[in-house]
């Protein structure tokens, strides 16, 4: 009996050890001796659905797991996505129309790592000057809208639009490369009839020069839509596996913080993109879901085919190709 005790100690007095060797070796849930690289630099398109990142970098989430960060502001998803394929940025993050279309038309070898944003109410808007004329969706026929970028979220979100609104596409001709911080401006000068705009710039052009809201994009066929999300190299995904991880935890935690805690996404929000206080708590916010959902992503490519920003001849693709395992 004596000898059965002993042994039981023994066995509990190991299990002990290598339960503390185990956390002694992965602080944070990661090993830091085993990160491929810690100094990871992320371009991200400067839009409230980046909050999550924000987050988590001003709340030391990811030097929790090791990694020295650096944030860039894109001027447009296409852009980070150029540097990214020049090996300039790491991680991007950018509107998954932008993704699909350099996967599926340029070939890029992307891999979606992370859901940044999908729609909610008033993040995404059509904007009109005040006292505008046109009062409704289907008096945009034979008017001139402005977006972002040719062919990237709003294009499909407005065309989207259209077509609830029974709006013949043809009849609506886009004006673009407007950038988000001069749709105020282009409004106010009757440049355009009205413009694809994002929060914080929704709320900033409202309280500037006084812009009305046309549309809630988040209705109809593009409720709940997808936006923005992480992507990566096919390489740097098979050359970084652990510093991709430990990315990938400090990430979910800024998501996690984003979804539950406003304040939090406020404060993110004045730092990064330079929203005036009111402007920060009046803002609406999008879901910051954690994870990548493929079946929400489907809808994304389902309707890019739908709309003709792909041909039918990719009708067929499956998002989950491009998903990271």
């Amino acid at each position: 009996m004596r000898i059965k005790s002993v042994c039981r100690a023994l066995i509990a007095v190991t299990a002990s050890l290598v339960a503390l060797a185990g956390c002694s070796a992965a602080p944070g849930g990661a090993g830091r001796g085993g990160l491929e690289k810690t100094d990871i630099v992320i371009d991200a398109f400067p839009a409230i659905d980046s909050a999550g990142l924000f987050i988590a970098q001003q709340q030391g989430l990811f030097k929790a797991q090791g990694l020295n960060v650096t944030i860039k502001l894109a001027a447009t998803s296409q852009t980070a996505i150029d540097g990214q394929l020049k090996g300039q940025f790491d991680i991007t993050s950018a509107d998954y129309v932008t993704y699909i279309n350099n996967v599926l038309l340029n070939k890029a070898p992307l891999r979606i790592v992370a859901e940044s944003s999908f729609l909610q109410p008033n993040v995404l808007t059509l904007l009109t000057k005040g006292g505008s004329e046109v009062k409704s969706v289907r008096q945009l026929q034979g008017k001139t809208v402005s977006v972002n970028a040719p062919n990237d979220i709003g294009t499909l979100l407005i065309d989207s639009l259209l077509a609830d609104y029974s709006v013949p596409l043809n009849s609506v001709t886009f004006t673009s490369n407007v950038d988000f911080p001069h749709v105020g401006e282009y409004l106010a000068e009757g440049k355009v009839d009205a413009a694809f705009a994002p929060e914080p710039f929704v709320s900033l052009d409202g309280m500037a020069v006084g812009t009305t809201e046309l549309a809630d994009l988040d209705q109809g066929g593009t409720s709940d839509f997808p936006i923005q999300g992480i992507a990566v190299t096919r390489k740097w995904a098979q050359d970084n596996p652990h510093t991709l991880a430990a990315f990938e935890r400090a990430y979910a935690r800024g998501q996690e913080m984003a979804h539950t805690q406003r304040t939090a996404v406020e404060f993110a929000l004045k730092q990064f993109l330079g929203m005036p206080p009111l402007a920060a708590a009046l803002v609406s916010l999008p879901n910051f879901p954690v994870g990548v959902n493929s079946i929400r992503l489907q809808r994304l490519v389902d309707a890019m085919v739908r709309f003709g920003l792909l041909k039918q001849e990719y009708s067929g693709f499956k998002i989950k190709s491009v998903i990271a395992s």
